[in-house]
């Protein structure tokens, strides 16, 4: 079985890319909040205006049969939608969407991976819109669809896991080809810091600028020799997606270093 992200446009969710384009998980998995451990990620897209993922299509992350499509409280989650995707790697695999609003699905309905479940919420104005999406590898989703452990850490690794981690190990580009990303991280050893932009040109927006000594992590499946720079995409944080020169495509200067400036 195949599996891709919850949200996104179709070539981003097949590029493999965990989470796609510029959206980001604003919470994470594990984190301690004011409402507990978090359980899954909370994913967000800021681009390229505030709230842009707002109403935006959610689809399933691969075939399987909705167990819960509904209103589930207005002071809680709001509307949520539960997939069982039946077993994986020998273990249950359940599929949990938070927030949603405009739900396209019913329960014991069959849905394919890609297949437009409902469209990012705010959990009936309990939230700002973002989509919360886990996964849990126990059953636990199927009869109590709003679970939530709160300040258990024990339970959520008892029966959710990194959502980010556990797609990209099982993400494929639907036809044959496992997509494995490997992120490398950098310092930035420029003295002027480092320009970065939304595509890799020297012609495009500039999006930001990374400081003399900042950390980030490039995904080294994806540079590009363009305008005489070799160029990296920004894997996570503020810019991921966007795109740097990591130095001169001669190799006659480099900007970023395995090693932090010393």
């Amino acid at each position: 079985m195949s599996f891709s992200a919850p949200i996104g446009t179709v070539e981003e969710r097949e590029s493999g890319k965990i989470w796609p384009g510029r959206w980001e998980d604003v919470t994470g998995y594990d984190k301690l909040y004011s409402l507990g451990y978090h359980t899954g990620a909370d994913l967000n897209l800021n681009f390229p205006h505030w709230d842009a993922n707002a109403h935006s299509d959610v689809f399933a992350i691969g075939d399987g049969t909705v167990t819960f499509a509904d209103l589930f409280s207005t002071q809680e989650w709001g509307k949520l939608v539960v997939i069982d995707h039946g077993t994986v790697d020998g273990r249950p695999l359940f599929s949990r969407y938070g927030h949603v609003e405009n739900i396209t699905v019913s329960p014991s309905q069959p849905v394919g991976r890609g297949e437009p479940i409902a469209s990012v919420g705010n959990g009936e104005g309990l939230f700002p819109y973002h989509l919360h999406f886990d996964i849990s590898l126990t059953d636990i989703l199927r009869s109590k669809p709003g679970h939530w452990p709160g300040h258990s850490r024990t339970l959520v690794h008892a029966h959710y896991v990194n959502p980010q981690e556990w797609l990209q190990v099982h993400v494929t580009d639907g036809v044959t080809n496992l997509n494995i990303f490997i992120a490398q991280a950098y310092y930035v050893i420029a003295t002027l810091g480092l320009r970065v932009r939304q595509n890799h040109s020297t012609s495009a927006l500039q999006v930001g600028v990374l400081p003399f000594g900042s950390k980030v992590t490039i995904d080294d499946t994806a540079t590009v020799e363009q305008d005489s720079f070799k160029w990296g995409r920004v894997s996570g944080g503020a810019f991921n997606g966007d795109w740097l020169a990591m130095g001169k495509a001669d190799q006659s200067e480099t900007y970023l270093s395995r090693f932090p400036p010393g």
